[in-house]
């Protein structure tokens, strides 16, 4: 399943329909949450989607104006309501952080979803039910078999078309044997084979500017047009700031998997990292999460293979003769004591993961697939409980 995204220029007159069915979609989402808090507190459990749906009839016949938005529409706000406390059930089941689904305000609800019906593509048109024909900016073909579409309102207003599609895979022939990659902030990656690619460091290149957007919009005061314009210009700096990163993990890992057939990359956690003080803004900034799931579909579309591996102690190890050589983060460049390796500290760690990526094939003919991507740590399978069952375990609450 791919997404495709492209740039919508809706008229004046279809903005302002759009407009008004997201309000009226994040006022169907407001009243089933509440109708679902309603009914846990009455130890009733929490309604399904099915059950949600059903309320629609009686919402339109309160409300007219709910005709105005195809009815597909609508019922995807309920799934998203059940989706939401779907998520918080398996964030707590594994230990996450998770809370229960919110109320949503006009700038936290922007976006319509057309699950099978209700819309169509003609050529540079899209028809939309009850909106009319959007102009496209096809910047690049469809392909597979179209599955849901997406209309998206960006911070800065603008609108984009999200069709969700079913693909085929696209093997690359002729690609090299396999890779090592370490995962770093003065350089964004480390390949085993010695290439290193700087980080782009785009937040703080652009951190300036955009403190000097923030306190413009602080010093406006609330509902006014400059504050409005504020809110644009600090929108534009973040939009303009993530397209940067994601363009460049994406080029990244295309470049990557357009290279090698299997790669091997260091498990880390993240989440657990980020809770660094110190390092969590260039963390933040590097967008190793964005590159690693980047390499994981691509890896799994161009059918290859990619696992990870232990990262515990690769940057300590000598990647030619596994000699210990202690070395502080500040330190960047490795020398063995044992043979007198020295090369840059990043590389030695991505030779040391592709060691131990190396090491989870031995025995086994083949390798497991991307999307059951193997890992050195050990995993605990549970068998799940459906979230009917679940939701039946919440009576009493």
């Amino acid at each position: 399943m791919l997404a495709f995204k492209y740039r919508l220029k809706p008229t004046s007159a279809q903005i302002r329909v759009l407009e008004e069915q997201l309000r009226l979609c994040r006022w169907t989402y407001n009243t089933f949450l509440g109708h679902c808090f309603d009914e846990r507190e009455e130890g009733r459990g929490t309604p399904t989607s099915m059950s949600l749906n059903n309320c629609l009839l009686a919402m339109k016949e309160r409300i007219p104006e709910l005709e105005g938005v195809h009815s597909q529409v609508l019922q995807n706000v309920a799934k998203r309501v059940r989706s939401g406390f779907e998520g918080y059930w398996n964030r707590k089941k594994v230990g996450l952080k998770a809370h229960l689904p919110r109320f949503r305000g006009r700038s936290k609800y922007d976006s319509l979803t057309y699950p099978q019906f209700g819309f169509s593509l003609d050529r540079r048109m899209l028809r939309l039910s009850k909106i009319g024909d959007v102009k496209l900016i096809l910047h690049r073909p469809l392909e597979g078999k179209l599955k849901t579409l997406t209309v998206k309102r960006s911070p800065t207003g603008k609108w984009y078309a999200i069709f969700t599609t079913e693909v085929k895979n696209r093997p690359i022939t002729g690609r090299e044997k396999a890779v090592g990659i370490d995962f770093g902030l003065n350089n964004l990656v480390a390949l085993s084979d010695g290439t290193l690619i700087g980080a782009p460091r785009i937040y703080r290149n652009a951190e300036l500017k955009m403190k000097r957007a923030q306190r413009h919009l602080s010093r406006r005061a609330r509902g006014s047009r400059n504050r409005e314009k504020a809110r644009l210009w600090l929108a534009s700096i973040r939009e303009r700031e993530a397209n940067r990163r994601r363009d460049f993990a994406y080029k990244t890992a295309r470049s990557i998997v357009n290279r090698y057939e299997r790669i091997y990359v260091e498990d880390l956690k993240i989440p657990n990292m980020m809770k660094n003080m110190r390092l969590s803004k260039s963390i933040g900034d590097a967008g190793w999460g964005m590159l690693r799931n980047a390499l994981t579909y691509m890896a799994e579309r161009s059918e290859g293979v990619i696992a990870f591996v232990e990262p515990r102690g690769t940057s300590q190890l000598c990647s030619r003769c596994g000699a210990t050589a202690p070395k502080s983060l500040s330190e960047r460049t490795h020398q063995c004591p044992a043979c007198g390796l020295a090369l840059d500290r990043d590389v030695n760690a991505a030779r040391n993961i592709l060691k131990r990526g190396l090491e989870i094939g031995r025995g086994s003919p083949e390798y497991t697939p991307v999307g059951e991507a193997v890992t050195t740590r050990p995993v605990v399978v549970e068998q799940a409980t459906s979230m009917n069952q679940e939701a039946t375990q919440l009576v009493g609450w």
